[in-house]
């Protein structure tokens, strides 16, 4: 492990990471702005509550798009992370398991250089450090602790917890952990009956993510390991993409994943997607100092490497399509020539350098357009005016010049103190921090408290410890316990699921989109956050009426007011299923076929619902309450 804070390596999968990761993260904070009123409000569309969270979405919007660009970095990290905090923690009844993830994932953010390649900040770095005697170039080799932080604790903590918790459940144990959430209607949005009437299958797969938990921890610095992991971990978390309506959480796993695929891979990757030859050719001025940092930001943005950027000094007799022209009039306007030996001049070399790019075609093209060119020709020729009438040189071009920045290695007053050395200390201090708080959650799983030896006593001690700290590691670095999917805890008793139909003026009937009509999840509201919330909290396996209708008016009144319909009345209907620790072929359809019976309706008016239920609905509360 000292490697890990010892070994510089690329930065590119890191900064891979960071795209992949922050758009993950842009979809999940779209969908809770989407349904903030169901999970904010106090009452939907009526009362906003203490805390109107709009304008602070509005801003993380803009936040993580400036952190998918690279563009100032460590301000928008530090932003990301104080958002997230404020978000993921308010929305208590609507939390899971993913929440924690990005609060810690975005916790380590602010300390990561994430923007050192594949960034704008890297590029603004190099603008201005740059002069037309030497291109200055960012450090792109990072310390190795970097990719591993997101790793340990967003991955190898979260999976060490679990085990603490699956090892006490007779459910995992017996190897259904995969087969039952995957059997039962309300967890899942997809009939894999095919792949979970396989016995042996499902088995050992359930047995597979045991033994893949428990020893990733301990595992997946080595480097002969992180290539396996990575693919079961994809693996894995593509099947719950497929089973469960978690969508964001799966993809935010795959995101941590990718840390571990070898730095020589993106790089082979990044020479595969290059061009053999380039397709066309930019002229400049070499004594031009704007035209050198224009010429930094064509190379930056040339990841197919299309463009051959060339001085007019000493090149452009060697080029049969400017031989013939005057010197003097390539220095004071910009020349291209594409790869069939056209010559194009001021804006329309800047639109085939555009095409040239590849990616970026579709502007190159639109900037082409009669109209917007003719536009775009008056800005090229206001912005570029004094140079069409003189050349730019050091002397009349008023572009100041920095210093370069102090290298990270480069001590500070004292010898051996400089930013790298902080930077090791700092990560060490997180590793024994996380460690700790981890700790402190797993003595307190069931597996450590059942089983543990004089478990009691020793809770008398570490109580000093868990109680003080436990909110603050929770809220603020997202370790927390980590008891997913558990047959006491999750569906023990879950023996009913709900439709709810919504009936218009006109007749017409129409399901809410929580459960459709096999009783399955319906990804449009039961998805991410609002599916736990549902599924978990409002109708769960210890059933409450009042708790259920509390819980279900804030769906209704979105529904209602997001719909183009005028919707008269909801009507209830009930499946009552069964949840069992004993593997059974066909059991989702068996789920499935199982018949709905009309419990009740519910009127929502603008300022009061009423719900009226029939004898279905107290036959389900008196066997409810004798169960109990």
């Amino acid at each position: 492990m000292s490697k890990w804070f010892n070994i510089k390596i690329d930065a590119t999968g890191l900064s891979i990471f960071r795209i992949f990761y922050s758009l993950v993260l842009f979809c999940e904070i779209l969908q809770l702005y989407k349904f903030r009123n169901i999970i904010y409000s106090k009452e939907p569309f009526v009362t906003i509550g203490e805390l109107d969270v709009s304008f602070i979405f509005y801003f993380w919007f803009v936040t993580i798009i400036l952190i998918v660009l690279g563009l100032f970095t460590r301000f928008a990290t530090i932003i990301n992370y104080i958002f997230s905090v404020i978000i993921f923690s308010s929305a208590a009844k609507f939390e899971y398991h993913v929440f924690y993830v990005y609060v810690g994932i975005n916790f380590l953010l602010m300390f990561m250089p994430i923007a050192r390649v594949l960034s704008l900040d890297n590029l603004l770095q190099k603008i201005k450090f740059s002069n037309i005697h030497k291109t200055y170039n960012v450090d792109s080799k990072i310390l190795q602790v970097n990719y591993w932080m997101p790793v340990f604790i967003g991955i190898g903590l979260v999976y060490i917890d679990s085990v603490f918790h699956k090892l006490s459940s007779k459910m995992w144990m017996d190897g259904l952990g995969v087969w039952l959430p995957s059997s039962l209607p309300m967890v899942t949005w997809n009939d894999t009956s095919f792949l979970l009437n396989q016995e042996w299958l499902v088995k050992f797969l359930g047995y597979l993510v045991l033994v893949f938990e428990t020893t990733f921890i301990f595992l997946f610095w080595f480097k002969k390991s992180r290539i396996p992991f990575f693919i079961l971990g994809v693996f894995f978390h593509i099947g719950i993409l497929i089973a469960y309506p978690i969508p964001y959480f799966a993809l935010t796993y795959i995101a941590i994943y990718l840390l571990l695929v070898p730095v020589s891979i993106w790089e082979k990757l990044g020479q595969k997607l290059k061009f053999k030859n380039t397709i066309y050719t930019f002229y400049y001025d070499a004594e031009c100092p704007l035209c050198h940092k224009v010429v930094i930001v064509i190379k930056h943005f040339d990841v197919f490497n299309t463009i051959k950027c060339q001085t007019v000094q000493g090149n452009y007799l060697n080029d049969e399509a400017l031989k013939n022209l005057d010197q003097e009039v390539l220095l004071i306007n910009i020349h291209g020539v594409n790869s069939k030996g056209k010559v194009l001049v001021g804006y329309w070399a800047y639109m085939q350098l555009l095409k040239s790019l590849v990616y970026t075609y579709p502007l190159g093209l639109l900037g082409s357009i009669p109209g917007i060119s003719y536009l775009g020709q008056k800005i090229y020729r206001y912005i570029a005016g004094n140079r069409l009438t003189e050349r730019c040189t050091v002397d009349n071009c008023s572009i100041p010049v920095f210093n370069k920045p102090i290298n990270e290695d480069e001590d500070i007053l004292i010898k051996g103190f400089n930013q790298l050395s902080i930077t090791k200390t700092f990560w060490k201090s997180i590793v024994i921090i996380v460690v700790f708080g981890q700790i402190l959650m797993i003595w307190y799983s069931p597996t450590i408290q059942n089983h543990f030896p004089k478990a009691a006593q020793i809770n008398r001690l570490i109580k000093g410890f868990y109680e003080p700290t436990e909110w603050g590691y929770k809220k603020f670095m997202g370790l927390t316990h980590h008891p997913v999917f558990m047959y006491d805890h999750h569906f023990s008793g879950y023996n009913h699921i709900f439709k709810i139909e919504a009936i218009t003026n006109s007749g017409e009937k129409l399901i809410v989109p929580l459960l459709d009509e096999d009783g399955l999840v319906n990804n449009s509201y039961a998805n991410g956050a609002l599916w736990v919330n549902y599924t978990f909290r409002i109708n769960n396996r210890n059933f409450d009426l009042e708790n259920f209708k509390k819980g279900i008016i804030p769906y209704l009144k979105y529904y209602q007011s997001t719909n183009n319909q005028h919707i008269v009345e909801y009507t209830f209907y009930v499946k009552e299923i069964v949840t069992q620790e004993k593997w059974e072929k066909d059991f989702l359809r068996k789920q499935i076929a199982k018949p709905w019976n009309e419990i009740g309706t519910c009127n929502i008016e603008k300022d009061s619902t009423v719900f009226k239920w029939n004898n279905k609905m107290q036959e389900i509360l008196e066997k409810e309450a004798n169960e109990k």
